[in-house]
């Protein structure tokens, strides 16, 4: 998840607006305008509160009880009143219940966020990254090594 701020300095209304994004899913925090590829909307407010409190605690589970307290505040929440809410955010998200890229349903105990952002750019692996490496095996050792032998790889770097 990114979270865009809009620049320090300038007047109010030149400033860009906070956003969310989730790869190719972007909402606005001031609109709660959502833009997704296949088109965009804007979410409820419950909705949208409900998503707020699952991104504040990533990977792990809201219970039903604790999202409507926290949603709802009292006033006419219930179970089926979330599902609602939830749904109206699986939809506007495109996230799919049975295939979800963004919320899981945890059976009887409530909701996860479950999307995690993919990693810049894949580790290199080149010639001098392997060859570093091998001349500080503790260090491979410490973080795993990158696969293969480390002292074969620190004999053959001497040879060079």
């Amino acid at each position: 998840m990114t979270i865009q701020t809009p620049a320090l300095g300038g007047e109010e209304r030149d400033r860009e607006p906070r956003r969310l994004r989730f790869g190719a899913v972007s909402i606005d925090l001031e609109t709660r305008l959502v833009r997704t590829p296949g088109g965009g909307g804007v979410l409820e407010p419950r909705a949208f509160d409900v998503l707020l409190t699952l991104l504040e605690r990533p990977g792990l589970t809201a219970s039903h009880e604790h999202l409507i307290e926290t949603v709802w505040r009292g006033i006419d929440g219930s179970s089926r009143a979330l599902g609602q809410a939830v749904a109206g955010l699986r939809g506007a998200l495109g996230d799919d219940a049975r295939a979800p890229r963004f919320i899981e349903t945890v059976t009887g105990l409530g909701y996860r966020w479950i999307y995690e952002e993919p990693p810049l750019s894949p580790v290199s692996r080149s010639p001098f990254w392997s060859a570093w490496i091998a001349r500080n095996g503790r260090l491979a050792t410490m973080i795993g090594g990158l696969g293969g032998d480390v002292e074969a790889w620190g004999r053959g770097a001497r040879r060079r």
